[in-house]
């Protein structure tokens, strides 16, 4: 059974997957735009007038975000953010996600890999 499948077997669990979810969502579009316009966590929380650890916090999920939140957050890297929905028995719009969380984590692994340094001497 997947964690999705054991999630969906309560009212609490179906509404706590869609919540995360959300998050997950929200996180990763505004992480991804940060990427794109090369703004660290540093430079975002200048902008928001706010620490970096709250960036850190709200990049996260482990705050409460507001729309007026994201919204702000969205502004300071530059876009509008336009909320979407789907049908709840949409599958294509899950499918959406887990390939777009699939290649974030494959992009966060290629970041992490050490940087081998190459002697131009020894050719």
């Amino acid at each position: 059974m997947t964690i999705k499948q054991e999630a969906m077997k309560t009212e609490a669990g179906v509404r706590a997957w869609h919540q995360e979810r959300a998050i997950f969502e929200t996180t990763n579009m505004l992480c991804e735009l940060m990427e794109k316009e090369s703004i660290s966590r540093s430079e975002l929380a200048k902008r928001l007038k706010a620490t970096k650890g709250y960036v850190t916090q709200l990049l996260d999920g482990s705050t409460n975000m507001t729309l007026r939140t994201i919204a702000d957050a969205f502004l300071a890297i530059g876009y509008e953010f336009h909320p979407a929905f789907s049908r709840i028995d949409d599958d294509s719009a899950i499918s959406t996600v887990v390939l777009r969380q699939q290649d974030h984590v494959s992009r966060q692994k290629k970041k992490k890999r050490p940087r081998v340094a190459v002697n131009d001497s020894a050719r």
